[in-house]
């Protein structure tokens, strides 16, 4: 995805979870490629740019318990979560602290989202993708107690048993997909293709591009994924 079409994923996503109620809303990839990371932190800059107070939470991959935070109650939360900007505030989970065991436990972690209701409107989680050995979060375990689930996953890149197997890990702990978000980098649909090839000529053209979006739009065979 471009950053624009990153940013209209992301609005679109904020709109079909939380702008339907969801308070908290997990992001996996079918892969370290499909880039679930950008997703999930474009999603939570949506809800702040929306008013709301939004924890990411992520995984400290480098970090080993020092401390910082001690226990999962709210307080100790809300003040080692980061504030990168206005509403938005992120929080890298380090291994072996007691929030580390918390996040890894479902029905520990359905608690601490009650507990957190009063500090933050919504809560996103970037969970680590399929494949990630060892990892601080495990998305299954974890992704059980969100209210959403979002797996961003690359057309034509996984075979149909690949991908089976990918919703099967993810589901065997209890997690439901709410949706699967295809990130086209590597394949695009011809229609699109025809379009991002179009905007070079812009500044030569600068309707050209829109009049080539909606003269393919109206040819089903040019955006479909092969």
């Amino acid at each position: 995805m471009t950053r624009h079409e990153l940013h209209l994923a992301a609005q679109r996503a904020y709109s079909a979870t939380i702008g339907r109620g969801a308070i908290t809303v997990a992001v996996t990839g079918t892969s370290e490629n499909a880039r679930a990371g950008a997703l999930a932190r474009a999603i939570a800059e949506a809800g702040a740019g929306f008013g709301k107070r939004v924890l990411l939470l992520t995984a400290d991959d480098d970090g080993i318990g020092d401390g910082t935070v001690l226990d999962a109650s709210p307080d100790a939360i809300s003040n080692a979560a980061l504030e990168v900007s206005h509403r938005l505030h992120v929080l890298a989970i380090p291994r072996g602290s007691e929030l580390h065991a918390c996040v890894n436990d479902n029905k520990r972690l359905i608690g601490a989202f009650a507990a957190l209701a009063g500090s933050f409107d919504a809560i996103i989680l970037d969970g680590p993708a399929y494949g990630r050995e060892n990892p601080v979060i495990y998305t299954p375990l974890t992704a059980a107690a969100f209210d959403a689930v979002l797996l961003v996953a690359e057309p034509g890149v996984q075979s149909r048993p690949e991908f089976d197997a990918i919703c099967t890990w993810l589901s065997e702990s209890g997690a439901v997909i709410s949706a699967v978000i295809l990130n086209d980098a590597k394949n695009p649909t011809l229609a699109q293709e025809f379009v991002r090839e179009a905007r070079r000529l812009k500044k030569i053209w600068p309707r050209f591009p829109a009049l080539v979006e909606r003269t393919i739009a109206a040819w089903p065979p040019l955006n479909r994924y092969y």
